[in-house]
């Protein structure tokens, strides 16, 4: 079947429906599948299927404490000009279908103790990116998935499966804490592949997926408004594109392309230390077309 979708969002939409998959197995069978092993093979999968250039850099193993975010993802038009950077913290629906059950779990050895989600924001705040949740999903029944694609809806096409990953602003998740229902985060949700919706064109504009993308963050702010979740706007929504990478993804992209063992291991001890507690980062450069 075709889709009217970009190339980069078939990439995503892929992702959602692999995690959808592999969660049900896991599911049937009673088997280990976490979030850092989804993780990975999403990621791995994205590596092979990307249509532009997918860079993926793995800084150090760690517990989440000090940022309280998983990775740093940047989006990037093909010409290198413009970019969205964001933090991004993974999340698992439980074997029953019902809760996030981690979302409002604590980190640090410090008392009081202090919740991974407000770390997470102010963080996003100190380096002015937005900040998301990826919540990774299965449902055995599938009508309780919210059908919000403009893309496959203009086809007459309901697919439940691209909620196998779907993504949500941070601050309308702590907004609607200390519920972590599956029920209640989906209405300020999307399907990970509507992050760069095209409306249905299937047409990356001037600025590429960046642009795209500003559009989907603004997205996510809009459901949260019109769910009256209990913020009247979303603080951390850029004004416009990045212009000039951060300083993580330049560092991260000279990685990718190190000429040595050497220089690649000085490169990751620089981001080590500077960025403790990011596991990596991910750059979704749009191919050419």
């Amino acid at each position: 079947m075709h889709y009217t979708l970009t190339p980069e969002q078939l990439a995503l939409l892929d992702a959602s429906r692999t995690v959808w998959a592999r969660r049900a197995a896991v599911k049937r069978h009673r088997l280990p599948f976490g979030e850092e092993s989804i993780t990975e093979t999403i990621l791995g999968d994205l590596a092979n299927n990307y249509p532009g250039d997918l860079s993926i850099i793995a800084f150090n193993k760690r517990e989440e404490g000090r940022v309280g975010a998983d990775w740093a993802w940047a989006f990037i038009s093909a010409d290198g000009k413009y970019s969205i950077p964001m933090l991004v913290q993974a999340k698992l629906l439980d074997l029953s279908d019902v809760n996030y059950p981690e979302i409002s779990r604590a980190i640090g050895r410090r008392k009081p103790a202090v919740r991974q989600i407000d770390r997470l924001i102010a963080s996003a705040e100190e380096l002015g990116w937005p900040a998301l949740y990826a919540f990774y999903n299965h449902l055995d029944d599938p009508s309780r998935i919210p059908y919000k694609c403009r893309s496959l809806a203009m086809q007459g096409t309901q697919m439940p499966e691209s909620w196998g990953i779907s993504i949500a602003h941070a601050e309308s998740v702590r907004a609607a804490l200390d519920d972590q229902s599956f029920d209640t985060h989906r209405m300020h949700s999307i399907a990970l592949h509507c992050l760069l919706c095209s409306r249905g064109l299937g047409i990356r504009p001037a600025f590429g997926s960046p642009e795209l993308l500003l559009n989907g963050l603004v997205r996510l702010r809009d459901l949260a408004e019109d769910n009256e979740i209990g913020i009247s706007s979303i603080s951390l929504l850029p004004d416009t594109l990045f212009t000039e990478l951060p300083h993580m993804f330049r560092v991260a992209r000279d990685m990718a392309s190190a000429q040595s063992f050497f220089e690649y291991e000085t490169l990751r001890d620089e981001v080590a230390q500077r960025y403790p507690d990011i596991a990596g980062v991910v750059i979704f450069r749009d191919g050419v077309e």
